[in-house]
This record gives C-alpha cells, sequence and structure tokens, in this order.
C-alpha cells in the first residue's frame, strides 16, 4: 500500500493489476488487501486503473477489482487466450466512456483490428454449454495437480502452496540458479525468479516456477524428487 501511496503522490497517472493468478507467484488479491488499495485509489479516480485479469474462466479465486463504484478511468481487461487457446487472440474490456472511446480508436484502423470472424468464434464458443463445462473442467485440473504437486513438495522438505494459475512458485533453501541447473542435467527445465525481477540490482532469487499439470504420476513423482535432492 505504501509504494502505491508513493506512486500517485509521485504523480503517476495509470497502474497495472493483476488481480488473480498473477505470474509467476500465482497470488490473488484477498477481499482485506482489495478495499485497503482500492479505498486509497479513491483518492485519485483519474488515476486509470488496468486489470489484467488473464485467467478469469479458469480461475478458482474469487475475483476482487481495484476498481471503486465512482473511479473515473478504468479498464478491465479479459483476454481469452489462456482458456480458449493462443490462437484466439482476442481480449474483451470493460471501460469507462472516455477510455472506451479512446480505445477504439486505437483498434479501428490497420493491423492492430480484430477480426469479425475471430469475434464470433470466439462468441460461439462462450455460449455454448459443452466448451464451459471444458473450461471449468480445465480449471480445476490445474488447480487438482498443482495441489498434488505443493503437497509432494512439502512432504519433502520444501513447503510449498498451491496458488491460482497455471505454475507453482517454489521457495528454496538455495540458490535458484543452482536447483535450476541441476535439474537441467536431471532432463527438467524450471525458469527461476530471477527472470521475473525488475530491480536495478537484484539479489540471487531462491524460487522457481514450475509447470507440471501436464505430467503423468511417474513424471511428476521422479521431478519430485529430483527437485527435493536438487535444493540440498
Amino acid at each position: 500500500v505504501e509504494g502505491l501511496r508513493a506512486a500517485l503522490d509521485a504523480g503517476v497517472r495509470a497502474i497495472i493489476c493483476t488481480p488473480r493468478a498473477q505470474n509467476p507467484t500465482g497470488a490473488t488479491l484477498s477481499p482485506g488487501r482489495a478495499a485497503e488499495l482500492r479505498g486509497l485509489l479513491a483518492e485519485h479516480p483519474y488515476v486509470l486503473i488496468i486489470e489484467d485479469d488473464h485467467f478469469s474462466m479458469l480461475s478458482q479465486r474469487r475475483y476482487e477489482s481495484l476498481i471503486g463504484p465512482e473511479h473515473r478511468r478504468f479498464a478491465l481487461v479479459r483476454s481469452v487466450s489462456k482458456f480458449l487457446g493462443p490462437d484466439m487472440c482476442l481480449a474483451v474490456a470493460a471501460t469507462d466512456p472516455e477510455t472506451a472511446e479512446r480505445l477504439a480508436f486505437r483498434l479501428s484502423p490497420g493491423t492492430t483490428w480484430v477480426s469479425h470472424i475471430l469475434q464470433r468464434l470466439v462468441l460461439a464458443q462462450l455460449t455454448d454449454e459443452a466448451a464451459l463445462e471444458q473450461i471449468a473442467a480445465a480449471g480445476r485440473h490445474y488447480a487438482e495437480r498443482n495441489t498434488a504437486f505443493a503437497a509432494g513438495l512439502t512432504e519433502r522438505g520444501l513447503p510449498t502452496e498451491a496458488l491460482d494459475g497455471l505454475n507453482l512458485w517454489v521457495d528454496l533453501p538455495v540458490e535458484a540458479r543452482l536447483v535450476a541447473e541441476r535439474l537441467m542435467r536431471r532432463g527438467w527445465l524450471a525458469r527461476t525468479g530471477d527472470e521475473f525481477q525488475l530491480a536495478e540490482h537484484p539479489v540471487p532469487s531462491h524460487h522457481l516456477r514450475l509447470t507440471v499439470h501436464d505430467l503423468t504420476d511417474e513424471e511428476s513423482a521422479r521431478l519430485l524428487d529430483d527437485l527435493a535432492d536438487a535444493a540440498k
């Protein structure tokens, strides 16, 4: 909250927030934190709030917004590529009238236009009961596989919580770079937290981002053992 307050006091004109399934951590805004941030932003109603709710229909967490009822500038953006596939290059945005007008001006001409065929394909899928059931099942699958893997890590001495999203954010007792190198020699590819840092002089990360939902039970067990050994 204090970081946002400092940015607002410095004159920032727009903020971007991922309200749930933040990449790479999987973090989601709690009701209390959202209310606190929303109260602060209410003092700056003309600061543009952009919410990137990319995991919307797959999320197992409640959506909490920073956009208050009296806020004047906002855009809630929900891409469909996570749950309909990357070929569906389309996002739906709910905005205030001024932002809608400016966005329409930018999207109308040239290569930024979203084809009507693509829009109709997305609409057809999002109004089809079978497709909606598949999306809901996929969301449950991601959550169940991540929860099971996190439990396996915890049993092996690496306490991990499955939050929301496609990935797991694993806290390590040693530098993530060393663990990633050891895993690579065993045939695994893992991204370290170093790749997600923005600091000018970042401290070596002690986190790995893992995507495990597509592994078989046998593969998961092998990765669990390899990771526990690599983190020693």
